[in-house]
């Protein structure tokens, strides 16, 4: 680009000055930009043994260039990541929601039922408690059963006995001397079938939908 005359004509007056470092920061400035745009003005300075001063204005210039990169770069950066936080979060959220429908979606039927006169009990009786997980169409999907009463060997006996019968009982534990199992054994009943079938086969204490 053709510089301005009057500007040329200017600085070329102001470089002596600016070579022996009397010109304040502001003209300065001036000087350097115009420099860096001129080809015909850093000659003249070049040649008036202001080699260092031309080199330094391109230093600064190439410096000045990399820093509006560097400032580029980062202000990509943060806008990148602000960027995966929004979309994290708005997936998180979604998962969350999503899971919250699925749970809101089922029901819980409990029933809490006593055996009596069982064996290996510590006062003659088990006592137990089953929770149905029913889906929004009414069939049950899964039971957890818990069952406690047991005394120390029998408990560990009865978890090996059941636990043999890995078709139909699964995930069984041991949890503060109360035997945890579920069961698909009642999978498919609609929940008015299970309620009879509970009612009918054990001695249930209370039956209620959670």
């Amino acid at each position: 680009m053709k510089q301005n005359n009057r500007d040329c004509k200017i600085v070329q007056d102001l470089l002596p000055n600016y070579i022996e470092n009397l010109t304040d920061e502001v003209t300065n400035e001036f000087i350097e930009e115009h420099i860096a745009k001129c080809p015909e003005c850093a000659q003249v300075l070049k040649d008036m043994n202001g080699e260092i001063k031309l080199e330094q204005i391109n230093q600064d210039k190439e410096i000045k260039y990399l820093k509006a990169i560097r400032r580029r770069v980062k202000r990509t950066i943060a806008i990148v990541s602000l960027l995966i936080i929004i979309i994290a979060t708005c997936v998180v959220g979604y998962v969350y929601n999503k899971s919250q429908i699925q749970v809101n979606n089922y029901t819980f039927l409990r029933a809490s039922y006593v055996v009596e006169n069982q064996e290996g009990t510590k006062d003659g009786n088990l006592y137990g408690t089953l929770i149905a997980v029913i889906d929004e169409n009414g069939i049950c999907k899964s039971v957890r059963g818990v069952e406690e009463g047991y005394k120390e060997g029998s408990l560990q006996e009865q978890m090996k006995l059941i636990g043999r019968y890995a078709d139909f009982y699964t995930n069984v534990m041991i949890i503060n001397n109360e035997l945890h199992y579920n069961t698909n054994i009642w999978n498919g009943l609609t929940k008015e079938e299970l309620k009879k079938y509970w009612d009918e086969n054990y001695t249930i204490d209370k039956l209620e939908e959670i």
